[in-house]
């Protein structure tokens, strides 16, 4: 009697836990990347709307990494490939960070 081969489960399956732990690291790398972003942004003086293009600039150079991180397949990690570059843009989580640290940087190098 032949011992019967291990099938495989297939290239496309992607397990929920893998899922969220990968979704929990881009959205830590994100709120560090915002962060840092406002941190230089209040230091360099920014205002107005330029910070806010300061901001999706970060984000895109996050992203990007991330991209190139992936191997450039990025659906391999997550639900879909583009997700990485639109889906955490306006989080208010990452906003809110960015101009939390971007005020109080302003406030702490230009005010004081």
């Amino acid at each position: 009697m032949a011992k019967k081969q291990p099938q495989s489960l297939g290239t496309g399956m992607l397990l929920q836990k893998n899922i969220q732990h990968n979704a929990g690291i881009v959205n830590f790398i994100g709120v560090f990347g915002a962060l840092v972003a406002g941190l230089i942004a209040g230091i360099w003086g920014v205002t107005g709307w330029g910070g806010f293009l300061y901001y999706l600039a970060m984000h895109m150079v996050v992203a990007t990494l991330l991209f190139v991180k992936t191997g450039g397949q990025p659906k391999t990690y997550f639900l879909s490939s583009g997700s990485i570059f639109y889906a955490e843009i306006l989080n208010s989580t990452l906003l809110l960070t960015f101009i939390l640290f971007w005020t109080i940087s302003h406030n702490y190098v230009h005010l004081f």
